[in-house]
């Protein structure tokens, strides 16, 4: 390329030794390769240039989509907060409405209650019979009134300011059998419980758990036939739990009806015909207390054999468990 003599010759006489002077043919590939050197150089630096420039519309974009994000986000918690005090307010009325319609039903069915006892005489059968609806309508409305005040107060909790301690876990089923005894002796049904729960304690809110297990057991005298066995156990499980299961051997529950089972209100027809006492809340309290000590009442039923349903709870120390 460059193909000068009087270069050539200077470089001849410069030389070392042990240099060689190269051709011009040599030459023209060097600076071939060094334009290629160039050109290559050349066409990185664009491609960098427009893979920054890409880079730099990206992130443009993703911050766009990020201040976007964050603005539905921010829509969404005022709306959450608006949509919750609605609720608390319907929650807030919901309870002064039933509370105030607890005393009225109350003094109803003490008045229905003297009068089917004989307190003002004698009274035709018509008479006694259209007393015994009333009567039993008010007992019934008044199971209602009280269940929906459970479930509204249970509905308001702020879940980390329920206070949880260790209970020992017989005391509480002792006292919801206790409870209850009235009901099983009527039906000469028998609780079988755990012969080994010293020292077993589970943390929870006792007052709650009192209600989820009553609710639960009461269930299963109702849908069971009189003279049979409810049983109550527990078993360690992993994760320093234990399952605590109901069963009974009564009409069981239509696999179709499963998961409506903690519907509020939901009855299937085939409980209603057996108990038209039911509120069809008490599964809905039970499952919402289980939430609040974070389980869910977990429930296995074939119709017309029997249900078992189980939940559970954590354990709290100087728990030592043997399996019933």
């Amino acid at each position: 390329m460059t193909g000068r003599k009087e270069i050539f010759a200077r470089i001849l006489a410069q030389k070392q030794e042990k240099t060689r002077v190269i051709g011009s043919e040599d030459a023209r590939i060097i600076f071939h390769l060094l334009d290629l050197q160039q050109e290559v150089s050349d066409r990185l630096e664009d491609d960098n240039l427009i893979l920054e420039r890409r880079v730099l519309e990206r992130t443009t974009e993703q911050e766009k989509a990020n201040k976007e994000l964050e603005q539905k986000i921010i829509e969404y918690e005022k709306l959450n907060e608006k949509l919750q005090q609605i609720n608390n307010e319907k929650t807030k009325y919901l309870m002064h409405a039933t509370h105030q319609l607890k005393a009225p039903f109350a003094a109803i069915q003490s008045y229905t209650d003297l009068i089917l006892e004989g307190y003002v005489g004698e009274i035709p059968k018509t008479t006694r019979a259209i007393v015994e609806k009333i009567n039993k309508r008010c007992i019934l409305l008044s199971d209602s009134i009280k269940d929906m005040l459970e479930l509204a107060n249970l509905k308001s909790l702020v879940k980390e300011n329920i206070q949880m301690s260790g209970c020992p876990l017989d005391s509480i089923i002792s006292s919801v059998v206790k409870h209850l005894a009235a009901l099983t002796v009527s039906r000469e049904i028998k609780i079988s419980v755990p012969a080994t729960l010293d020292d077993v304690f589970v943390q929870c809110n006792r007052n709650q758990i009192l209600i989820l297990l009553s609710n639960l057991l009461e269930n299963a005298i109702y849908y069971s036939p009189n003279g049979a066995t409810i049983s109550i156990a527990f078993k360690a499980v992993p994760a320093s739990l234990v399952k605590i299961s109901v069963t009974d051997h009564g009409i069981g529950i239509d696999e179709k009806h499963l998961p409506r089972i903690f519907e509020e209100y939901f009855r299937a027809n085939k409980a209603v015909a057996v108990n038209e006492r039911g509120t069809g809340l008490g599964l809905a309290i039970a499952m919402e207390i289980a939430e609040i000590h974070g389980t869910k009442i977990e429930v296995e039923s074939t119709l017309g054999k029997g249900s078992v349903f189980s939940f559970h709870l954590k354990t709290a120390q100087k728990t030592k468990i043997h399996n019933s």
